[in-house]
């Protein structure tokens, strides 16, 4: 396992994600200066899932194809001018335009860096993409606190802050005497396919489980952390007290999506699956009816519930699709990923018609959706590094 690569893709994922994490608290600014509707702040959501993830297969593919090492450090930077910038948008049209480029820089770092990792991780790859995986749900951590100190703190303009930090490592990785961005993956022997492979249809089959399974949880993930703020803000809340608790949410579920990697090596991908989508509606349903101190206690353990298979998603795509490396990532990291989270403009519209604690509920039991998915999945004996 390469250390040094590791922690640079893991700074990175971290960089990137915070900079995409401000947009909950940028939004609800926007959404008093403005007068935009909930649909209105879904589809901005939307617009940037559309562009930094539904795509991301694109650049998968491009990346498996060619030598795009490159796509790594201009990502973290244009992702990171481009939110930098969303704060001096002049009204929503430009705001809706400026989100849907910096999508473009996430869904060129993604696929890419996930392969890096992937090799540089040698024969562990589940701790390597868990390692990965924490960097970015960090990130979107950290993404409310960095918007809130930025944006509450100082006015919209403050968005140019993520700017420098980006254009930091960008130079840091750009400049790495290593050759961690040009390794290319080699195809595994063909004792080694024939041992790992799956029937075609089993294959597919399962594949395609994997990824309902993280469409499913992305469309929770990603209501969350767009109308959580406004949700708590609608109980009383202060906003800033409501992006700290999304922020609980988060970095507990970044915890234990770190956590959920080791436990699937041991006890196996699919039942990480079963287990944290059976959770998650018991404790969701319990955040919301709590009160007091139980909020901030039920936050962190509702999204470590939700993000701990997270990483075994990542990995098991790659074990079903050994040779595609590129193409896993971008179905995984974008494509699934970005589905889900279109589905923030039906929260929303949910939100518009019926209300948000209602739109909550209905968010909490869906998960249920991917314990009956797992049913589907098998996964393939794992083929030794390259």
């Amino acid at each position: 396992m390469d250390k040094i690569p590791l922690l640079l893709l893991f700074l990175g994922h971290v960089a990137v994600d915070a900079s995409q994490g401000i947009l909950p608290v940028v939004v609800a600014k926007l959404k008093e200066l403005f007068g935009l509707s909930y649909f209105q702040v879904g589809l901005m959501m939307m617009v940037l899932n559309l562009t930094s993830s539904v795509i991301q297969p694109v650049f998968g593919m491009v990346s498996d194809r060619f030598r795009t090492g490159w796509f790594v450090p201009v990502g973290i930077l244009w992702t990171a001018v481009t939110m930098g910038l969303l704060g001096w948008s002049p009204n929503y049209l430009t705001a809706l335009l400026m989100v849907g480029f910096a999508g473009l820089g996430t869904a060129a770092f993604h696929p890419r860096a996930m392969m890096a990792v992937y090799l540089a991780s040698g024969l562990k790859r589940g701790l390597g993409a868990a390692i990965f995986s924490t960097g970015g749900n960090l990130g979107f951590a950290l993404g409310p606190v960095i918007g809130s100190l930025l944006v509450l703190g100082f006015g919209l303009h403050a968005t140019v802050g993520l700017i420098p930090v980006g254009l930091v490592l960008f130079l840091v990785i750009a400049l790495y005497p290593g050759d961690f961005l040009r390794r290319e993956p080699k195809p595994p022997s063909a004792a080694a396919v024939r041992t790992g492979k799956l029937p075609d249809g089993v294959l597919w089959r399962s594949l395609i489980a994997v990824c309902l399974i993280v469409v499913i949880r992305s469309w929770v993930y990603m209501s969350a952390i767009t109308y959580l703020p406004l949700y708590f803000q609608s109980r009383g809340i202060q906003l800033a007290s409501g992006s700290l608790l999304l922020t609980l949410y988060l970095a507990c579920g970044a915890a234990a999506g770190l956590f959920g990697g080791h436990l699937s090596d041991t006890f196996g991908r699919k039942q990480v699956i079963v287990v944290s989508s059976l959770l998650y509606p018991f404790l969701a349903a319990a955040l919301l009816m709590a009160d007091g101190p139980w909020v901030w206690v039920l936050a962190g353990v509702s999204g470590a519930a939700l993000l701990s298979s997270f990483s075994v998603t990542i990995v098991l795509a790659q074990e079903l699709l050994p040779r595609h490396l590129g193409m896993a990532s971008g179905l995984i990291l974008g494509l699934g990923f970005g589905t889900g989270g279109l589905g923030t403009a039906l929260s929303g519209y949910l939100a518009d018609s019926i209300g948000l604690y209602q739109t909550f509920w209905i968010l909490a039991m869906v998960p249920l959706l991917s314990a009956m998915l797992a049913a589907f999945i098998r996964a393939p004996r794992p083929a030794s590094p390259a």
